[in-house]
């Protein structure tokens, strides 16, 4: 049980950060779900941002860090629910993809 609390508070933080984003998130989310990569790149920054503000990581989305940590079950619970809202925009296995993606991307400095 503590487990899905502790996945439901990290989750509450992400939404309480992103509360804060609202505005800029809700203008560039129009734009990148019809292919702009400005906006796209712009609701990616925010993402990384948000992580970074809530775990103090570096270059990490939320959806990779919650692969990368899916061993630990608050952070499985918390990639579950990420790729269930992520499924109608980007398919099955958001967050793997993410975590995939992200490590040949980006260089560890």
């Amino acid at each position: 049980m503590s487990n899905v609390l502790k996945t439901l508070r990290t989750l509450l933080c992400y939404l309480l950060c992103g509360i804060l984003l609202i505005t800029p998130f809700i203008v560039l989310s129009f734009p990148a779900l019809f292919g702009n990569n400005w906006a796209f790149n712009c609701l990616y920054s925010l993402d990384i941002f948000i992580c970074s503000l809530c775990h103090g990581t570096r270059l990490e989305s939320i959806s990779a860090r919650s692969y990368r940590l899916r061993n630990d079950k608050r952070y499985y619970y918390q990639m579950r629910f990420i790729d269930l809202l992520a499924k109608p925009f980007d398919g099955k296995e958001h967050c793997r993809r993410a975590f995939k993606w992200e490590s040949k991307v980006i260089k560890p400095v």
